[in-house]
């Protein structure tokens, strides 16, 4: 258990740095690991459709036929070993993502705790600018109003100006 506090904090920010570290080095141990490109992998997302048996029929199709292994360049060895590392990483990832999810929800719902609580002193502070107190909270209320991103005042739009006529 962490303890509370300071030193509950600094503890915590150890802990998260290490699982970090460990994390990163799964593209150490793990040989021929590549990280996902920026722009994702859009176009690679069809072959997340098709099943391992279409890839394995491939494999048997070209050990029986030389010429269809020559033409298409197809390893079956090598299309076999790529099937069975990802059914091996298919459970990492899995894990990996349920951690994901886990982790932003505690974020989501340390936040919430939060912001209702900021939101309850942002209201109060608006309510005590209006007697004696106003002096120490009148730029505090300022400062919070703005960085709640909404102004504060209904959005007023203007109306379109009339049309002018055309001269000739």
């Amino acid at each position: 258990m962490i303890p509370s506090g300071a030193s509950g904090i600094a503890a915590l920010d150890g802990l998260v740095q290490q699982s970090v570290a460990q994390l990163c080095g799964f593209y150490q141990i793990l040989p021929d690991f590549v990280p996902a490109p920026a722009e994702g992998i859009k176009m690679m997302r069809a072959a997340r459709a098709v099943p391992d048996v279409f890839p394995e029929a491939s494999a048997v199709a070209a050990e029986n036929d030389a010429s269809m292994q020559a033409t298409t360049g197809l390893d079956p060895v090598k299309t076999r070993l790529g099937i069975t590392r990802n059914l091996r990483f298919e459970p990492l990832a899995a894990a990996a993502e349920a951690l994901a999810r886990d982790v932003r929800y505690n974020i989501f719902r340390e936040r919430w705790d939060v912001v209702q609580q900021a939101l309850h002193v942002y209201n109060l502070a608006k309510g005590y600018t209006r007697n004696a107190r106003a002096a120490s909270l009148v730029a505090h209320v300022k400062t919070m109003q703005p960085a709640r991103g909404r102004s504060g005042h209904p959005c007023k739009t203007k109306p379109a100006p009339p049309p002018t006529p055309k001269q000739k």
